[in-house]
């Protein structure tokens, strides 16, 4: 190599933890200071002997550009932290501890290919995650490595190449009819717990955004609930998008049940405008409290009664919107989505019936 990386190093001694380590200082090809710092050697020898191995790559195979995958994520998420909201940093972390790092591990980002990318989305594949959590791990793998590219040098995103996982979009996302979810409403044990669900079923609001309202957030005169925060695992965020604040009225059956319980929620608890409606003071019940309330009431019905998980409550919801004749504009606006796009992807399959009868009339 023609380039003088002014290589210097040193091993030291870590008193307090009784260990060695060592730094390597050099200047990459633009004549950038880098530093190698390396420790938790038991034995001083272990140390100089490691520290040998970084200088030979250095000086002998040219790897200046060494980047291992794990410790560009953890610099990624660093970066990503100070600019993303907790509820999408969690995510970020979710597919960084659980998918990426356990694959790529300190695989060199400079020496990966597309074939790297391709194996992993193969794997991945046969482990049955949704399209959408796959489309969203791979966005995280193009953005690790636009990140590369950004601040390291990194000349090709071979996971942009790849493109995206193909996953086939003609999901069939389970719901209720208005009948079963009657039944389920029946064995709920508590006017709390029976409010909730209904509460889910009738505004079509995301698990978080009715963990965090809040009484001032409910317009009794107007009958409408306003969204403008959303609960995720006890923290409490506005909305990632503007179409996720919104209004949604409620027809006046559930207007009722909720005045009965708010009556029912100030003779029991200590009570303000500003208090949760499912939770003490401010503090929403905890995801895992209203999954047992669900899956507690389950048991409560026949064993080949339909099985669907608490989100797709939501989308019983947006089954219901269908078959009443509302259109997607409408439908979008209840549920938060930023486009009718959103909706037609994930609901388009129950319109069918609907041009059935339109056939009618022409």
């Amino acid at each position: 190599m023609n380039h003088d990386l002014k290589i210097s190093h040193n091993i030291y001694k870590d008193k307090q933890r009784g260990t060695y380590y060592f730094r390597i200082k050099y200047y990459d090809r633009t004549n950038k200071r880098k530093e190698i710092k390396k420790s938790g050697f038991k034995q001083r020898k272990e140390a100089v002997k490691k520290c040998n191995e970084v200088m030979n790559e250095l000086e002998g195979i040219g790897h200046i550009n060494k980047l291992p995958f794990n410790e560009l994520a953890n610099e990624y998420l660093d970066w990503y932290s100070a600019r993303r909201k907790s509820s999408s940093v969690k995510s970020l972390k979710t597919h960084l501890n659980n998918h990426l790092i356990p694959h790529f591990k300190s695989i060199d980002v400079f020496e990966m290919t597309t074939q790297d990318i391709m194996k992993f989305q193969n794997k991945k594949l046969k482990e049955n995650h949704s399209g959408e959590y796959l489309k969203k791990m791979h966005i995280f793998i193009v953005s690790l490595l636009n990140h590369a590219m950004k601040y390291h040098g990194l000349k090709t995103n071979v996971a942009s190449l790849v493109g995206n996982f193909e996953v086939e979009s003609n999901k069939r996302f389970n719901y209720w009819t208005l009948d079963q979810f009657n039944q389920f409403y029946e064995v709920l044990p508590t006017l709390e717990q029976k409010v909730f669900f209904k509460l889910l079923f009738y505004s079509g609001a995301r698990k978080g955004e009715v963990r965090a309202l809040t009484w001032e957030d409910i317009n009794f005169e107007e009958e409408y609930i306003h969204i403008n925060k959303t609960d995720y695992h006890g923290e409490v965020t506005s909305p990632k998008t503007k179409a996720g604040t919104r209004d949604i009225y409620l027809p006046p059956h559930m207007m009722s049940d909720l005045k009965t319980y708010h009556s029912w929620y100030k003779e029991h608890n200590m009570y303000k405008d500003s208090y949760v409606l499912f939770g003490t003071f401010f503090k929403a019940f905890s995801e895992s409290k209203i999954d047992r309330w669900f899956t507690n009431a389950y048991k409560l019905l026949p064993d080949d009664f339909p099985r669907i998980v608490i989100h797709e409550i939501r989308h019983s919801h947006a089954s219901l919107l269908i078959n009443h004749g509302a259109g997607l504009m409408v439908i979008a606006q209840r549920l938060g989505h930023s486009s009718i796009e959103e909706v037609s992807t994930r609901y388009g399959h129950l319109y069918p019936s609907t041009q059935k009868e339109i056939v009618k009339y022409l």
